[in-house]
């Protein structure tokens, strides 16, 4: 199983002149997999979503679950 990129994560913070925190900085390979995760809880979301209608109408295809998931952005 895939470990989380979350429990590796080192932020750099950009401070106002009050020390107040106003950015962050990660590293690119950092960011890159944070996305990837996102995705791919959003996917898994909106499957959940799918599946959760196609028990109650009966007779959703796999085929129109791909279809679905594809048309509302997923990367199918």
């Amino acid at each position: 199983m895939k470990t989380s990129v979350l429990s590796e994560i080192y932020p750099q913070y950009i401070v106002d002149n009050e020390g107040k925190k106003t950015s962050v900085v990660l590293d690119l390979k950092t960011f890159s997999l944070m996305v990837e995760e996102l995705e791919d809880l959003h996917d898994i979301l909106e499957a959940e979503k799918i599946l959760a209608k196609g028990e109650e109408e009966e007779g959703c295809t796999i085929e129109e679950i791909e279809k679905s998931l594809k048309f509302s952005g997923g990367r199918g």
